[in-house]
């Protein structure tokens, strides 16, 4: 049994590293985790108390890469990970497994663990990156492996557990809505989050991610420090530049028993959930909804269909025309989103026609265009995913007409979310605002097919979206796609250009890559 245990951990494990997604995802986590550090020119700053920020000691930057990790990597990791019992299904492995003796606890527990390797993976790049930084910012300082580890082990460790289990635990419970299982997610980090923040208690129940403690020791010394009252933590990418006036020289972190407890008792709800989820397991054994027989007389069962070959005309007329291709993918869009994501559509939609024109921009928007994702996600990969690559490679000009028709129709989804905004900016003569709009809808679009067609997945594209709606929220200018913070033509030139070279790639990897035939 434990053999069967890890051959699937293996299996799982390796499909996820072998791909291109996992390479992209590595690249981006590099990418992030040299960031988590600003240089001591840069102009933002990712963690400070009330504007000050620590000098660049081991203990500093272990602690400053751990709770980053534990936050910003839990919130990715989830949508890395997420989709692992899906992808057993699309792929048949699943129905074999159901077929075997393995138990639906070892089953559970084998996506549990690769999930959590493969979380545990991207932590280690952050690790070694950390390690880098201090010898690049700090090397004026002593190393302490301790103070630069502990942290990693105590922090970001048992959060990644947590995670890994819950992306298996809400596939158990929602295992055909993906959206609500994001949403579920999503309402759960940023409660506990905030919960964790205003968190007074000595021990720390709902702090989920292990900073709120660390972060108030930090705070504290900061206090005693510079004779400072009310000190506020900012975690994030935000601009502003590091004073080198307000630095200070952070001592070890310690951590005390009942802390040491409280991460141990995460992990213990962690694998009760895990536990208790592998009882509702549906073990790859879908039930159909029992449908309604109808009743057929004996004349009515063999009556002739009144349908002769001969009547068909024999000089058909092609049609060329994108219009009926488009109107099936519209329908397949709209059919493929659950029903209460389009009353949320639509209540934000009305919303963006009454609220204040710079808010509806800036956080309606990309939010409602962040419900879309799933849809967005597939537009180049669905193919594979349903077994109709072969039916749809057969049709004239796939590559020409399919491939163009379903960017048209992802892009009038975009385009009609986004009408409040476009409308109240026509009406007030901001036209470099309307351009910039479409063109963020027309980038984000592009994006999916992009990272489809590069990745044959649909996990980098839904890491990426989520990762940009959060940097346009916190109104991160180096990352806005679609004009909420910039509003000129020259921008929208700038976009222009993007959006044209993301659309040349994106036609020649589909063709190399023969998505759609020749």
């Amino acid at each position: 049994m434990m053999l069967q245990y890890f051959n699937i951990i293996k299996g799982n494990y390796l499909q996820y590293v072998r791909s291109y997604s996992f390479l992209l995802t590595i690249a981006f986590s590099l990418f992030i985790a040299f960031n988590f550090v600003p240089s001591p020119n840069a102009n933002y700053t990712t963690v400070s108390f009330g504007g000050y920020t620590g000098n660049y000691t081991a203990e500093w930057i272990g602690f400053v890469t751990a709770i980053l990790a534990s936050t910003f990597l839990s919130l990715c990791g989830f949508f890395l990970v997420n989709g692992s019992i899906k992808k057993d299904i699309e792929t048949r492995i699943g129905h074999i497994i159901g077929t075997t003796k393995v138990s639906n606890l070892t089953y559970i527990f084998s996506k549990v663990t690769s999930n959590f390797l493969v979380l545990l993976t991207i932590l280690f790049i952050i690790f070694i990156t950390g390690i880098a930084l201090f010898f690049l910012y700090g090397n004026t300082y002593a190393f302490n492996i301790s103070s630069f580890v502990t942290p990693y082990i105590l922090i970001a460790i048992p959060t990644l557990f947590l995670i890994a289990n819950l992306a298996v635990v809400l596939e158990v419970i929602f295992p055909t809505k993906r959206m609500l299982q994001y949403g579920v997610f999503l309402f759960l980090f940023f409660a506990t989050l905030f919960s964790a923040a205003n968190d007074k208690t000595p021990i720390i129940s709902s702090d989920l991610f292990g900073i709120q403690y660390v972060t108030s020791s930090v705070a504290n010394e900061v206090q005693e420090t510079f004779n400072k009252k009310d000190i506020g933590l900012s975690i994030g990418f935000v601009s502003g530049s590091r004073n080198p006036e307000k630095t200070f020289q952070m001592s070890s972190l310690s951590f005390p028993s009942w802390y040491v407890y409280s991460r141990l008792l995460w992990i213990l709800i962690a694998v009760l959930a895990s536990t208790i989820a592998s009882f509702f397991f549906h073990r790859f054994n879908h039930k159909e909804s029992p449908r309604k027989t109808i009743l057929v007389s004996e004349e009515t069962k063999h009556k002739s269909a009144d349908f002769k070959l001969g009547n068909l005309h024999h000089d058909i007329e092609m049609s060329y025309s994108l219009a009926p291709l488009i109107q099936a993918e519209l329908l397949m869009i709209i059919r493929k989103n659950p029903s209460y994501l389009w009353i949320l559509t639509i209540c934000g939609f009305t919303s963006m026609f009454f609220i204040p024109l710079n808010i509806a921009h800036l956080y309606i928007l990309p939010i409602l265009w962040f419900l879309q994702v799933t849809v967005w996600s597939d537009l180049v990969t669905k193919d594979q995913t349903f077994r109709t690559h072969f039916f749809t490679n057969s049709s004239y000009h796939p590559l020409k007409r399919l491939a163009i028709s379903r960017i048209i129709a992802g892009l009038s989804i975009a385009i009609c979310i986004a009408l409040p905004v476009l409308i109240r900016y026509a009406i007030n003569l901001n036209f470099s605002s309307v351009l910039n709009v479409i063109l963020g809808a027309t980038f984000i679009v592009l994006v999916a097919v992009f990272l489809g067609a590069f990745t044959k997945s649909k996990k980098t594209f839904e890491i990426a979206f989520f990762f940009l709606v959060y940097c346009n929220i916190n109104q991160v200018k180096a990352l806005d796609y679609f004009g909420g913070l910039h509003h000129s033509y020259s921008y929208g030139f700038l976009m222009t250009a993007i959006v044209s070279v993301l659309f040349f790639l994106s036609y020649l990897l589909l063709y190399r890559n023969k998505t759609y035939g020749n």
